[in-house]
């Protein structure tokens, strides 16, 4: 007689169910929860903190060494031809750049001396103390070149008897200064608020003669004449046009009449401008104060009130926190290099990302972006960060796979078991 087939409990049947659903609800949710912590703050940062500038600056680090040859005799000999050409080329934004990339750049052993004796260093900086340390892997008289072109204070390599070449070279600094309209914002502070600002912005004539161009159709400099007028606006206000502001409008002209900015930033550009300041109602406005008969000086003034009342506030509001990712590249590095860096921007996150190697590496910027070109912005994209509790997440979210496998498979063997095989007759 055959024994019947034991059916599996119907109390074990509820307990696989209840377990394989609350598993399938359950690891979804633990995955997010992984996701969204390994993930956020992935791309730019919104806002500057401690630990992006801290991934930043190693981020950069490394694409600093990769710049080098990877054969470790080579390392010295390729950053001194760096060196050497940008000395022979005047630029000083990338001399300073490649001098302070030094410890990166010339490998572990070399490296390493130059932040050492960087950290011995008790004078200046922390960024004229690595240039100082760098200068000792060059030759001397270069090393002399470099200092007089960078003008960097008391060096120990210069003599004292030749204080009128150091004087020489302050004063062609100066010179290559005041061709940069955004380096002359940059030393406001020795002038009257007044004086820089107003030759920042131009006279009232010459904002009476651009609103004649663009209501005549010639709006081809539509960022700058906008900019221009916001800014006499703010100016004429009781807080008047703040210096961040200012320098980041004197950017922002200086690309602008230089060429210098990429087809899709302008665009950006020219819809934050116009959000701030709409186009219809600066020309309705426009228009009105135009057609009536003034002096230059007098139709100055009526354009900057027409300006007064076609801003929008909200519109402002956004082109005023774009201006202060500007001002930022500006004060962390030089005019001149925030030029540079501001010619590979693309869009808003574009600017962010600039903004964040300017925080993080200074002139070392200048170097990535020279190049690596408009791939350099990408060093400010931060990465998955990884933590005690993303490790403790991933952990549960393997024990709960492999728990739902083996409720799979206990409730295909309780529910689909092999039927015992046929007893064989047995021969008498």
């Amino acid at each position: 007689m055959s024994k019947k087939r034991k059916l599996p409990s119907k109390r074990a049947g509820w307990m696989l169910a209840v377990m394989f659903n609350s598993l399938l609800i359950l690891i979804p949710v633990i995955a997010s929860n992984t996701v969204e912590k390994a993930y956020k703050g992935v791309g730019v940062a919104d806002h500057v903190t401690s630990d992006a500038i801290k991934q930043t600056d190693e981020r950069m680090t490394e694409s600093l060494r990769e710049l080098a040859p990877k054969e470790a005799d080579r390392k010295l000999p390729f950053w001194q031809d760096k060196v050497q050409t940008a000395l022979e080329e005047r630029d000083t934004d990338l001399l300073r750049g490649y001098l302070l990339a030094a410890p990166a750049m010339l490998g572990n052993d070399l490296g390493k001396q130059v932040q050492a004796r960087a950290e011995a260093e008790t004078r200046g900086t922390p960024d004229e103390r690595i240039i100082r340390a760098a200068l000792q892997k060059v030759p001397e008289s270069v090393a002399r070149s470099i200092e007089y072109q960078i003008g960097l204070p008391e060096t120990s390599l210069v003599p004292e008897t030749e204080p009128e070449a150091e004087a020489a070279g302050a004063g062609e600094d100066s010179e290559s200064a005041e061709e940069q309209p955004a380096a002359e914002v940059m030393a406001a502070s020795s002038r009257g608020d007044q004086d820089w600002r107003f030759r920042l912005l131009g006279s009232f004539a010459d904002l009476a003669a651009m609103a004649v161009r663009w209501s005549n159709g010639d709006q081809s400099d539509s960022i700058v004449f906008k900019l221009t007028g916001i800014g006499h606006v703010q100016q004429a206000n009781s807080d008047g046009l703040s210096e961040s502001n200012a320098r980041a409008v004197s950017l922002i002209k200086s690309a602008s009449r230089s060429k210098r900015l990429q087809p899709s930033f302008q665009t950006y550009l020219e819809n934050l401008t116009s959000d701030a300041v709409p186009r219809d109602v600066l020309d309705a406005s426009l228009k009105e104060v135009l057609g009536e008969t003034a002096t230059t000086e007098m139709r100055g003034l009526r354009v900057r009130d027409a300006f007064e009342a076609s801003i929008d506030p909200a519109g402002l509001a956004r082109l005023e926190s774009e201006l202060q990712l500007f001002d930022q590249i500006a004060t962390r590095t030089s005019p001149t290099a925030a030029l540079k860096l501001i010619s590979y921007v693309e869009d808003g996150t574009d600017l962010k990302r600039a903004r964040m190697l300017a925080e993080a590496g200074g002139m070392k910027a200048i170097v990535l972006v020279g190049e690596r070109g408009r791939d350099a912005l990408r060093v400010a994209d931060a990465g998955v960060r990884w933590s005690t509790n993303m490790a403790l997440d991933i952990m549960s979210l393997t024990a709960a796979g492999m728990l739902l496998f083996w409720v799979a498979l206990s409730t295909v063997r309780i529910y689909f078991r092999r039927p015992p095989p046929k007893a064989e007759p047995q021969g008498v």
